[in-house]
């Protein structure tokens, strides 16, 4: 008996967009500069994305510490 494989992937009804395009629009799509865009996505390997992504990226990235000053040695 021959079993067939089938992927049973969820597709994601929300529309995908080019990085760029969401950069562009960020200040009117997430309130944010596209300075702020470009840190939140840094490192991502992907040419596309969700705004629900982009929007979950972009809170993660506010909520991130920053770096700790260092002691000058006199």
């Amino acid at each position: 008996m021959k079993v067939s494989k089938e992927k049973t992937e969820t597709v994601s009804q929300e529309p995908v967009f080019y990085l760029h395009e969401l950069r562009q629009h960020s200040q009117e799509l997430f309130g944010v500069k596209p300075e702020v865009f470009d840190g939140a996505v840094f490192g991502f390997k992907e040419i596309q994305m969700t705004k629900q992504e982009a929007e979950k990226r972009i809170q993660a990235f506010l909520k991130k510490p920053v770096g700790k000053k260092k002691e000058v040695k006199k």
